[in-house]
């Protein structure tokens, strides 16, 4: 995992304020400017406001209309002036901060997106490192305090700082040494409370995966998926108890590695009121021997009462370290992402291909972090234009091969050819754009049924035409005609007007989103076990369309039902990570082997159980 604590430079806040400039320049230029023009107002208002108290005798003994008069008109014009301008800067500020907040939170989450999405493979959405840092980065935006708020409260934060200092000059023209040791107290007390806030954000993140196991079991209880097993089996007290289980366990975690100090805030406050007892003492002092005058001592004395803006950490100070907390995991995600382990090299075009056979030569492989291989010296040959079925137990590998035909992952050890070129040297964002696949898992996408067939091949997508010649092949033309909405009918009843769909309507769906891409120019079609879920015949019927839609294409077809893949051109067997058996249907039969026992003792299974459910 990465290390942040051995990166100071790494700071949430420091990674934020970088962020500023890149998000808008002139929205930055504003709040900056905004930060000075409101720091600066509390000790002009301080000398103003002195420069009212001195005008008060001689407009006293002149009267009005006299030189003192008209100096103390002026002086509190100018003060009436300045205390509206206060009470219009301070608003203005972060209403300026709000919108570059926003800003800076929306390039973020398409950082996110963008880092997530960027390897061309898998592999970094399984490793816990990526995915302990996407967790930390989904909350930009989406927690109780964003970066937005972090934002704001840096604005307020750095204009009372400045205010402080501006105050803590006003001071100096007394004694700079007063002015020194009020500065420093209060700058030591704001360390101190401020320290505590970031260290308290920081063992907040430190137990991230602690929390997304809480949070997971919070999901289950909040989506519609489980809703049905959650009543059913009635887990729902489990559930609750283990979401109080986990939440505990993360927090008691939390107060563990949170830093203590409950001693801190009252200790500041009689440091801090000592500190103003003295001041305040002088002042009183110097006026009363004449040192300074009544004007003096308004003016020194507000200068001193503003300097507590730098003791100001309270709910601004707390949303900069919980709102930039998810910062830094954001920007790691892309340096994790860009680690050489999750790139897949290769520039070769991908055009044409396959137009002989693909072949997987003394291939192995390894999950990370597994201690045992899926595959070991697996060879297999998958020619162009013609059908594959591959069959094998659960476990025997069957979705890893399809993972490392697609190249969503490299093998581990030796090669995949496609024409005899290595697909290592493959362009892999071209050789995607040559498949077409349907998976176990294919997305329902929550938008209309246009999308959800032109997904095949995005760029293709506003072609309407093609996309309905892909439905019609599909057998999906019909189900699109009965939506209200026909092409534009959102697919999810959570939608307003949307409608879902029956597990068989969504399989010709994403079938003819594969369709769709085949038109688009993918050669290689892999059907992945999308029907697992029904029954056995309506399976077949499923696979038979597909190898008739198909006919004269490179197809992969993947199954644990032996019985429903029998019309392909080659069957390979999968068991021990390695191809056991390969041929069609009649030669394996006739081999007697693995194949042929798998197939009968189905057969016979289900022949038993067709039996039993007619009463025959």
């Amino acid at each position: 995992m990465v290390d942040v604590k051995a990166r100071p430079w790494t700071s949430p806040v420091l990674h934020t304020l970088r962020l500023l400039p890149r998000a808008s320049r002139p929205l930055t230029a504003w709040v900056a400017a905004l930060v000075v023009l409101t720091a600066a107002l509390p000790a002009t208002f301080a000398v103003a406001g002195g420069a009212l108290v001195g005008a008060i005798d001689a407009a006293v003994a002149g009267g009005w209309d006299s030189a003192g008069g008209h100096r103390l008109i002026a002086a509190i014009a100018g003060v009436a002036a300045l205390f509206v301008l206060q009470q219009l800067s301070g608003p203005s500020l972060r209403a300026v901060a709000d919108g570059l907040g926003r800003r800076v939170e929306g390039r973020l989450r398409e950082r996110v997106m963008a880092a997530a999405l960027a390897p061309p493979g898998v592999a970094h959405l399984e490793d816990p490192d990526v995915v302990d840092r996407v967790s930390d980065a989904q909350s930009i935006g989406t927690g109780r305090t964003t970066v937005t708020d972090a934002v704001v409260g840096m604005a307020a934060v750095s204009s009372n700082t400045l205010a402080g200092v501006l105050a803590g000059a006003v001071l100096a023209v007394y004694r700079w040494q007063v002015a020194l040791g009020l500065l420093g107290v209060y700058a030591a007390m704001t360390w101190v409370r401020a320290d505590q806030l970031r260290r308290t954000a920081g063992a907040l993140r430190g137990h991230a995966r602690r929390f997304r196991r809480c949070l997971y079991f919070r999901d289950v209880g909040l989506t519609p998926g489980p809703a049905k097993e959650l009543r059913i089996f009635g887990l729902g007290p489990w559930l609750t108890e283990r979401f109080v289980d986990e939440w505990e366990t993360a927090m008691a975690g939390f107060w563990r590695d949170r830093p203590r100090g409950r001693w801190v805030p009252p200790a500041c406050a009689v440091l801090v009121g000592s500190g103003l007892i003295v001041t305040y003492g002088l002042l009183g002092r110097s006026a009363a021997r004449g040192e300074i005058s009544l004007g003096q001592l308004t003016t020194f004395a507000g200068a001193a009462t503003g300097m507590a803006a730098l003791s100001s950490v309270g709910m601004d100070n707390l949303n900069i370290g919980y709102g930039t907390a998810a910062v830094p995991a954001a920007l790691e995600l892309e340096e994790i992402v860009a680690r050489p382990r999750f790139e897949l090299p290769g520039s070769r075009p991908a055009d044409g291909l396959p137009a002989t056979a693909i072949r997987f030569e003394g291939v192995s492989f390894r999950y990370p972090g597994r201690p045992d291989d899926v595959f070991s010296g697996l060879d297999l040959t998958i020619p162009a234009g013609r059908s594959l079925a591959v069959v094998g137990a659960n476990g025997a590998g069957k979705t890893t091969l399809v993972k490392l035909l697609a190249r969503l992952y490299d093998p581990s050890g030796g090669r995949i050819t496609v024409d005899g070129a290595d697909l290592a040297d493959l362009d892999p964002h071209a050789w995607h754009r040559r498949i077409a696949a349907l998976f176990q898992d294919f997305v329902h996408y929550e938008l209309s049924a246009a999308d959800n067939i032109a997904f095949g091949h995005p760029a293709g997508g506003r072609d309407r035409s093609a996309v309905a010649a892909a439905a019609e092949r599909a057998g999906a033309a019909e189900i699109v005609g009965g939506l209200p909405d026909g092409w534009d009918t959102v697919l999810s009843r959570r939608t307003a007007g949307g409608v879902d769909l029956s597990g068989g309507q969504w399989q010709r769906v994403a079938l003819a989103r594969a369709m769709f891409a085949v038109g688009a120019g993918a050669s290689v079609l892999i059907l992945d076990e999308p029907t697992a879920a029904v029954d056995v015949r309506s399976e077949a019927a499923f696979y038979d369309r597909f190898l008739q839609l198909t006919a004269g294409l490179t197809t992969v077809v993947i199954s644990h039902r032996f019985s429903t893949v029998r019309r392909a051109d080659q069957i390979a067997v999968l068991e021990g990570g390695v191809v056991a058996e390969t041929g069609d249907h009649a030669s394996l039969m006739a081999a007697a082997g693995r194949y042929a026992r798998m197939f009968t003792l189905q057969s016979a299974h289900l022949e038993t159980a067709h039996t039993e459910g007619t009463g025959g």
